[in-house]
This record gives structure tokens, sequence and C-alpha cells, in this order.
């Protein structure tokens, strides 16, 4: 792989991690709107819990969406190689 190649992989991995966090927000929202309070910590609201949620939802789901345009910007457009075997197998040329 080349490291444009595993940049991407690791812009994907980041957004992953965005989306889990997502997942960990939106857990402990609908454990506390459940239980009126009782599960999670009582210093964040519901409402604090909700914008996390939705912040890491929208970030992870940009990263995974808009990797490949984020490795263009920083990468720029990708080079084809000449081909080295530049042979025709019909003509032996």
């Amino acid at each position: 792989m080349r490291p444009r190649d595993l940049f991407g992989v690791g812009i994907r991995l980041i957004g992953l991690y965005f989306l889990s966090q997502a997942f960990y927000w939106g857990f402990w929202l609908i454990a506390k709107t459940q239980t009126h309070g009782a599960l999670g910590n009582p210093k964040i609201s519901a409402g604090e819990d909700a914008a996390y949620a939705l912040l890491y939802l929208v970030l992870g789901l940009l990263l995974m969406v808009l990797a490949d345009h984020i490795v263009l910007i920083c990468y720029g457009p990708q080079r084809v190689a000449p081909d080295s075997n530049a042979t025709d197998p019909e003509n032996g040329t």
C-alpha cells in the first residue's frame, strides 16, 4: 500500500472512531432519558449528551464519506506511472 492509501485508511479509522463516540453518547442519552437521570453522569445534561452524539455523528459520517476527497486535497491528483512493459506482445516490439 502506498502512503496515500494508508492515509485514506487512517481517515476512515478516525471516522469510525467518531461514529463509535456518537453511539456512546447516544447510548447515555437514551439511558438518561429512560431512567430520568438515574443512570449516567448527573453533571452532564441530556441536552449535552444529544449535542455530543449529533456532533460526533456528523463528524464521523463526513470523514467516512469524504475520505477520498480529503486524500485528494492532501496528496493531489494521482499520478499514473508509465508502463515499463510497453512492448506489444502481438508485434514483438
